[in-house]
Parts: C-alpha cells; structure tokens; sequence
C-alpha cells in the first residue's frame, strides 16, 4: 500500500487490506506471514526460470538485436539463475558471447529518438546552452521525455521508430541542428576542405560513421551538387549540408 501517494508516497503495509490464511502461488504454499509473505512471492518470481528468460530477453534486445538469438539468451538465462540473478554476471555472459561480436549485431539496432538527439549533440561536439528546445526536438520525434505512462517505457525495437514520417523527421532535424537552427545550441563552424569528398571523408571520421554505403556517399554528393551554388562556395555552409545529411544517413540511425 503506498502511504501518503500525493505527498511522494512510501510502502507501508496494511493488515486490513489483506486477505488473510495460507495461499498457494505458483506450486509454493505461503503460509500467513503479514508483510513477510509478499517477500517470499518476490523471492519466488526472482528465482522463477521464466523470470530470468524475460530479463534476459530484455537486455539481448537492448544491446545486441530486435531478435536476439535464442542460445544467447538460454545462456544468459542459465547464468541469471546460476548467479541468483546477478545483472552484472548476465551481461558478463552476453558481452563475452560470439553473438554479441558477430557482424550480424554490428549496428544492428536502431537509434530510439533520444540515442539519435544525444549523439547528433555529442558528435558535432554541440554546446548546449538550454535543453528545452532538444526536449521539444524529441517530443516532435514521438519521445517526450518521461512522457511514457506505462512501466513498460519506450520500446527499443526498431519497428517502434522506423516509419517514413519519422526518418523524415530525423532528417529535418538534422539539417536544422547542423545549420544552427536549433536555440539553445552552439555548435562551432566547421571549415572542411575545399573538395567536397575530402570534407566528407573529413565529417564523417568526426562523426564516427566507419565505413559509409555507396549509395549514402553519392547521394550527399549528389546532394551537395543541388545546393545554391552562392552558398556552397562558402566551404563552412558546405560542411554543414555534409554534416546535416550524414547526420540523417541510414548509417547515423544505427548503433
């Protein structure tokens, strides 16, 4: 029972408010206990294989892919119970697994909104002077901050993100935040190399891009081509168009 909920609330049992006698849950016999008994069901649920499977589940899913492999997930069940549920040993088993290294998990998930904000902001090594506006910027994208009621929280699955409207969304944002259009960031002009496939090389080692497909290379260059010819001449307004575009790549949504 929480005591006092609209003062911050705090757990408090009440006898009253229980049924009384012994219970059976899940094949245990509880035996009246008060406060007591609701321990030794927490207690039971922790040790329950089904407990270890869904939380293993849930963190193959936040760190490797949308679909982790079932062995992975079976080990890192087996240790969660070995371990009596130990979160650091489970991700000890999943950080040493051949899973976790394959090139199949390489960039395998999705950027949820907030993870694509905060590494726009990190990567062009952004000033941010006043949060509001990126909050406002993650609500635009479908993520207000604390704004999801159920105790489920966002999903990090892909398909939670990834639709036309919301990689557009991505992609205006994107060129508004490199262009500084965003308030409350400062971001610091960037003058590349004259030649444009220098200042992409350039950009996309600043942002930590790796390796980017032909497709993603020739469509920022083709891009580049379409821009006012006045501006890009300016080679800092190029450097942004790059930086806005790879920012809204294919390869910038990943991790």
């Amino acid at each position: 029972t929480l005591k006092k909920p609209r003062e911050g609330g705090s757990f408090t049992f009440d006898a009253r408010m229980h049924e009384r006698g012994d219970k059976k849950v899940l094949g245990h016999r509880i035996k009246e206990n008060g406060e007591k008994e609701g321990l030794e069901i927490l207690h039971i649920l922790a040790r329950h294989p089904s407990t270890a499977k869904f939380i293993s589940t849930k963190l193959a899913v936040r760190f490797v892919s949308d679909d982790p492999p079932a062995a992975l997930v079976q080990r890192m069940s087996e240790t969660f119970l070995k371990k009596n549920g130990d979160i650091r040993e489970v991700l000890k088993t999943m950080l040493a697994s051949p899973e976790f290294w394959s090139s199949e998990s390489y960039r395998a998930k999705v950027k949820t909104p907030l993870e694509f904000v905060v590494s726009s902001v990190r990567g062009c090594g952004a000033e941010v002077t006043d949060a509001a506006p990126l909050a406002r910027q993650l609500q635009n994208l479908g993520m207000p901050l604390y704004g999801m009621q159920p105790p489920t929280g966002y999903s990090s699955k892909a398909d939670a993100w990834v639709n036309s409207a919301a990689l557009l969304g991505r992609m205006n944002f994107a060129l508004a935040f490199s262009a500084g259009k965003v308030k409350g960031i400062q971001i610091e002009a960037e003058n590349g190399p004259a030649d444009s496939q220098d200042a992409l090389a350039m950009l996309q080692n600043k942002l930590s891009l790796g390796n980017i497909s032909q497709q993603t290379h020739d469509t920022i260059l083709t891009q580049l081509q379409n821009v006012n010819r006045q501006k890009a001449s300016d080679n800092g307004h190029e450097a942004q168009v790059i930086e806005g575009l790879l920012l809204g790549s294919p390869e910038f949504q990943r991790r």
